[in-house]
């Protein structure tokens, strides 16, 4: 960062980027470009800047250059290769096949944007001549390394369509040499120890659950379709898992924030900790399915949320004094922040991960862009039994969904935070009726807004914080993130 002036000047001809600012201070302003590169100037420093007079100081001037916020004939290349490498993405074709073996579910959270169905319907189960479908789909993929995750309703419910997809897909993968992993996203609730020694079986390690923090909050938002709470019944999983299983499994718990939760900002991430988690993600809610439904009960103002979050994130720096456990979502705004590649989390990717790095299909075999629009629709673009791979990708819906979440045509092309950010189309389109975005701000837009803008001034104002989010970084790296 550059904090002063120098008397040194230089005639080397130059443009200015496109950028954006963001005040912090009058002697702290940020800049910000498309490509990801960042520094914050002096009020005299950008005054220089902005009105082209970068000749009367060569410090500022090779600063500038060197991040590419300025363009010139030295480094023009670098950029289009920083830019190139920030948007990889783009060159592979979709990585992560979110497959939905049912709808049904034996849990009926309070928040379930996925609108899940009784245990007992089994109309919404996948049958093996569509798995097969599902996975021969996924391997047209350009991508050499795919990723075959398993969401629901309750992804363990129908056990068998999960065993049918991870065989024929080990299959699949020897005979075209791609390279396949598999993660499941469970409430644990159904887990059976010979479930487990199926997956140790197939070397699958990732599993995801969900727990809300104390039990007597998380027995509110997560409860059985009997109304009976589930604290004690995953938690009772994740302890086995955590010791017996250990070596085999990577076991993660995402935290979902309701209105109820708002009163425990250093609860939740105590109780992650206490039982063997070395990070939470404060999520917030997406107001679609149960949660828009009951918004009224167990929603907030992204203000409120705001509140909340700070709260809970002072309290995990201040944990990090003595322990090393991190906020997720704070880590992964870092790696876009601080890192020249995009680390692919598809919600804040710009073009969105929709139809780019991610494709969901169905118990039908039906194809969605991202794990948000299975509920809707409007937003199916094929069959993975009727519709070939070019059809999907080269269709209107495709086209469009990955025009505008490119933000060019939107309010947030001018926005300082764009760069580390992305929109989502189908929480638009449940707020406005139309994926094209018309309001400034929305709830998600607000809250990126401000988290953005602080973890910015810890990074720009605390060395303790900094410390710590790059001690955060360091190890997701070491863990091969």
């Amino acid at each position: 960062m550059v904090w002063s002036l120098s008397d040194q000047k230089t005639d080397e001809p130059y443009l200015n980027n496109k950028f954006s600012t963001f005040k912090f201070d009058e002697d702290h302003i940020l800049i910000t470009t498309d490509h990801g590169s960042w520094v914050v100037l002096s009020k005299e420093e950008y005054k220089l800047f902005r009105l082209g007079n970068l000749n009367k100081d060569t410090n500022l001037f090779n600063v500038l250059e060197d991040k590419g916020i300025i363009v010139t004939e030295k480094n023009i290349e670098k950029i289009i290769r920083d830019f190139r490498e920030r948007y990889h993405f783009l060159f592979k074709g979709p990585t992560l096949h979110i497959v939905i073996p049912t709808f049904r579910c034996n849990m009926k959270c309070v928040y379930c944007h996925s609108l899940s169905k009784d245990i007992k319907d089994k109309k919404y189960d996948m049958d093996e001549e569509t798995a097969k479908s599902i996975v021969n789909f996924i391997f047209k993929s350009p991508s050499e390394n795919l990723v075959i995750e398993f969401q629901g309703g309750e992804s363990l419910v129908n056990f068998d369509a999960l065993k049918t997809i991870i065989e024929y897909a080990e299959k699949v993968a020897k005979k075209t040499k791609k390279k396949v992993l598999f993660n499941i996203v469970t409430n644990l609730t159904m887990m059976t120890e010979e479930k487990l020694d199926f997956l140790i079986k197939h070397n699958i390690m990732g599993l995801a659950t969900s727990l809300d923090g104390p039990q007597e909050l998380h027995d509110k938002n997560r409860k059985y379709s009997s109304n009976k709470g589930t604290y004690e019944e995953i938690v009772h999983w994740i302890k086995l898992i955590k010791t017996k299983y250990k070596k085999n499994f990577n076991l993660n718990a995402l935290t979902t924030i309701t209105r109820d939760s708002l009163s425990y900002p250093t609860e939740i991430p105590d109780e992650l900790f206490k039982l063997g988690f070395d990070g939470v993600w404060l999520r917030f809610m997406n107001n679609m399915g149960f949660a828009n439904q009951r918004w009224k009960k167990i929603g907030y103002t992204p203000g409120e949320y705001m509140n909340f979050w700070e709260k809970s994130s002072e309290h995990i720096l201040k944990m990090n004094k003595e322990k090393n456990f991190i906020e997720i979502m704070t880590t992964i705004l870092l790696k876009k922040i601080l890192n020249k590649k995009d680390p692919m989390f598809v919600d804040i990717q710009s073009p969105c991960g929709a139809a780019i790095t991610q494709i969901l299909y169905d118990y039908k075999g039906d194809i969605y862009p991202c794990d948000e629009s299975k509920i809707y629709p409007i937003f199916k673009l094929g069959n993975t039994k009727k519709s070939s791979y070019n059809e999907i990708f080269n269709q209107k819906t495709t086209k469009t969904m990955i025009d505008i979440s490119s933000k060019y045509a939107t309010l947030c092309d001018a926005c300082p935070w764009s760069p580390f950010c992305g929109i989502c189309l189908v929480n638009i389109y449940k707020s406005t009726g139309t994926i094209v975005p018309k309001l400034p701000e929305d709830f998600r837009c607000k809250i990126f807004k401000k988290m953005h803008e602080s973890i910015f001034r810890n990074l720009i104002f605390s060395k303790n914080h900094r410390e710590i989010y790059l001690k955060w970084l360091k190890k997701e790296k070491a863990m091969g993130e």
